[in-house]
């Protein structure tokens, strides 16, 4: 069932041509206000051609390996009906991938809205294969702070989300914009009432989203998907945080700052080591020199920082 019975807050979802017009004031107000942005053509046709391929390669693995490990399943992986939907940690298992967290123009938009301290946090896959995948039920990505809205309303710690296929309005992430800025008890008692019935997109936007695209959205902006079967949706999902909030209020260790600033430069200057990136402008990484976490460290040899060993709370 789809119910529309209220006129959402926003008709569409704010846009930015990136390689056109650059992040705008405009653009960041946008987000800060509506909790989500759609980023067009951040990445050129080869690149767009190469992180598809690393992605096919990963998905390959899972139903070979039909796994657990750094994996979530629809079922248990060795039931008939299981399809894969989720890998974590993607940058660790594709040089490609790692190189593509490096993206100049990515982090130059990240640090416009995080600020100049982003560390980055999650890293994954998430994916729907023509075996098809359930609803995402609406939900927010995580609350964590007490105050969450105080702390991340305006939009500092933002998921990132990458699509390496089209997402047309019955497969895409509808998002209820300005929701954000809501109280818990407000986004239980919709999500509750949108959650009651299949697929219910009351007051809400869809993110119609085309191969190459980014998709930003706060992590408190309410948001999911309905259930597909035969269709195909990959997106490369990196999240960042300002490490001055990691530091002070968590959810990771203050250890996790440094290794994570490392595993952002290791990933800026493997890219910055192709060839294919020739002629590119390297990405700046410029945190506050109090917060300069990596000095003094051992080089990292791995980009695989499981967040269960690095967990404050």
């Amino acid at each position: 069932m789809n119910s529309v019975t209220e006129t959402p807050v926003a008709a569409r979802i704010a846009e930015c041509d990136i390689r056109r017009t650059g992040l705008l004031p405009e653009h960041v107000t946008a987000f800060r206000r509506q909790g989500v942005l759609a980023v067009r053509g951040l990445l050129t046709p080869q690149e767009l051609a190469d992180v598809q391929e690393a992605g096919r390669t990963l998905i390959d693995r899972a139903w070979s390996a039909r796994s657990m490990d750094d994996t979530v399943w629809t079922l248990e992986p060795d039931q008939p009906d299981a399809a894969p939907v989720r890998i974590e940690y993607v940058v660790d298992k594709s040089r490609q991938i790692a190189m593509l967290a490096g993206h100049p123009l990515l982090l130059q938009i990240m640090e416009q809205l995080v600020g100049p301290n982003l560390i980055p946090t999650w890293d994954s896959m998430v994916f729907k294969t023509p075996a098809g995948a359930p609803r995402l039920p609406w939900h927010r990505d995580a609350g964590l702070y007490d105050h969450a809205v105080g702390i991340t309303g305006m939009g500092r710690v933002i998921d990132a989300g990458i699509y390496l296929d089209p997402a047309p309005e019955d497969n895409c992430v509808w998002c209820i914009p300005e929701s954000n800025y809501w109280d818990d008890e407000r986004v239980t008692a919709t999500a509750d009432r949108l959650n009651a019935t299949e697929w219910d997109t009351t007051g809400a936007i869809p993110a119609v989203m085309q191969p190459g695209d980014l998709l930003l959205h706060n992590i408190l902006t309410l948001h999911g998907a309905p259930a597909v079967v035969g269709k195909q949706r990959r997106v490369i999902y990196f999240e960042y945080r300002p490490a001055e909030v990691e530091w002070q209020l968590g959810p990771h260790t203050e250890d996790y700052i440094g290794l994570k600033q490392q595993a952002l430069r290791s990933c800026v200057r493997m890219r910055a080591e192709d060839p294919r990136f020739a002629g590119e402008e390297p990405f700046d990484y410029r945190p506050a020199e109090t917060l300069r976490r990596w000095a003094g460290r051992p080089d990292v040899d791995t980009l695989r920082f499981a967040h269960e060993d690095h967990w404050r709370w």
